[in-house]
C-alpha cells in the first residue's frame, strides 16, 4: 500500500466510484455489504457508502478519520455534464474559497459542477463527514426542471446550462441541518436502513432545489445582503422554532432583536426563507403537529396545545386547510396503515 503523506488522490470529478477505487491504493478496502465499504490501517480509517438511486442520481456518504492530511484533487471535465450537492464539514475546502460567517452548525453546503476545480483537504485527526448527491445534467432536466413553473425553471436552467465552472458555498440552514441530523441519528450502515438513504436523498434534493429556486441559499451579492445579516436571520429563525408552544414574536420584536428596521427584516427574511415569518412559523407548527398525530400518543386537543394553538377548533380548521384532511382523518389514515403493516 502507498503512503498518504504528500500524495494527492486524483480522480475524475463527481465520480464517487473513482474516488473509492483510488483510495484502495492506500488502504485495504473491505466490502461490508453491497454498498458499504470500510478501511483501516495506521494512517486512517473510515466507512464509505455509495448508492445509485437511479441512473444519473447517486449518493455518497463519507465518515473518515486520517492521521495525515489527505489531499483530494478531482480532475475537472470539459463540460458541465454532472452536478454535485454536498453537505460537509466547513473546514475541508480552502478558506479563500468562501467568506460566509460560521453559524451554529459545523457544516456547509456546496454546489459544484464537474468543470469546477474542487480541490479539498481532509485534515489529519479530525472527523470528516460528507453527504453528497451527484446528478447528471439529464437527470435534473428530466426530474426537476420539467416539473417546475416557468420562472423557477428558468432560474435553475440558467445554472445548469452554464459553460463555465460553478462552485458555490454557503451556510447550512436549519432545514438542511435537520436532514444531516436525520442521518447522524441512524445506524447508517445497517442493511435495513438502505431505504433511509433513498428517502433522505430525495428529501435533500427537494429541499435544496427549492432553496436554489427561491434564492434562499447562495444569495447573490448583487442583492446587497451582508452575510452577517443573513446569519442573524437564520439564528433568530432557529430560536423561534426551538419552542413551538409559544406564539410567533411580532416583526417589531424580531427586527429589534437583530438590530434591523422592520422593513429590512421583512425583506431579508422573505429573501432567505421565501415566506413571511408568521407563515413559516405556522407551517413548522403544523408539520410538527402531523408528527405528533402520526405517533398515536396524543389526542387532537393535546397536539393543538403542544404546537401553540389556544383553541383546538382553530387548529383543526387550519390543519385541514393546509393538508386537505382534518386531524381526525389524518389519525385514522395512519391507524389503518399501521394495521395493514402488522397484518
Amino acid at each position: 500500500m502507498k503512503s498518504l503523506l504528500n500524495i494527492p488522490i486524483v480522480f475524475e470529478n463527481h465520480q464517487p466510484s473513482e474516488f473509492l477505487k483510488k483510495l484502495s491504493d492506500y488502504f485495504p478496502i473491505v466490502i461490508q455489504s453491497r454498498n458499504v465499504f470500510q478501511f483501516e490501517n495506521t494512517e486512517g480509517k473510515g466507512q464509505i457508502l455509495t448508492l445509485v438511486i437511479e441512473p444519473g442520481f447517486e449518493v455518497e456518504l463519507l465518515q473518515l478519520h486520517f492521521t495525515e492530511d489527505l489531499h483530494i484533487h478531482p480532475k475537472p471535465t470539459e463540460q458541465n455534464s454532472r452536478w454535485n450537492v454536498s453537505i460537509c464539514n466547513d473546514y475541508i475546502y480552502p478558506g479563500e474559497l468562501f467568506d460566509f460567517t460560521p453559524n451554529n452548525y459545523p457544516y456547509c453546503v456546496v454546489l459544484s459542477s464537474s468543470m469546477a476545480n474542487t480541490n479539498r483537504i481532509f485534515p489529519a485527526n479530525k472527523q470528516i463527514f460528507s453527504f453528497s448527491l451527484t446528478f447528471s445534467k439529464e437527470w435534473i432536466e428530466q426530474n426537476v426542471i420539467q416539473d417546475l413553473k416557468e420562472e423557477a425553471s428558468e432560474r435553475l436552467n440558467e445554472i445548469i446550462e452554464s459553460h463555465e465552472p460553478i462552485f458555490m458555498m454557503d451556510n447550512v440552514d436549519i432545514d438542511l441541518h435537520r436532514i444531516v441530523e436525520t442521518l447522524l441519528n441512524e445506524d447508517l450502515y445497517q442493511q435495513n436502513t438502505k431505504l433511509l438513504f433513498y428517502k433522505t436523498a430525495l428529501d435533500l434534493t427537494l429541499t435544496f432545489f427549492k432553496k436554489i429556486i427561491n434564492k434562499s441559499i447562495f444569495i447573490p451579492s448583487a442583492q446587497n445582503f451582508k452575510k452577517r445579516d443573513i446569519q442573524k436571520i437564520q439564528e433568530i429563525n432557529e430560536a423561534i422554532l426551538k419552542d413551538l408552544t409559544k406564539p410567533c414574536p411580532s416583526i417589531e420584536e424580531l427586527s429589534k432583536a437583530v438590530g434591523m428596521s422592520t422593513a429590512k427584516f421583512k425583506t431579508l427574511y422573505k429573501a432567505v426563507f421565501n415566506n413571511s415569518v408568521y407563515n413559516y412559523h405556522l407551517n413548522e407548527r403544523l408539520v410538527q403537529a402531523r408528527k405528533y398525530l402520526q405517533s398515536g400518543k396524543y389526542t387532537i386537543n393535546e397536539v393543538a396545545y403542544m404546537v401553540g394553538f389556544n383553541y383546538p377548533s382553530s387548529f383543526s380548521r387550519i390543519f385541514k386547510k393546509t393538508f386537505g384532511q382534518s386531524p381526525l382523518q389524518y389519525m385514522g389514515l395512519h391507524y389503518e396503515e399501521d394495521q395493514d403493516e402488522k397484518s
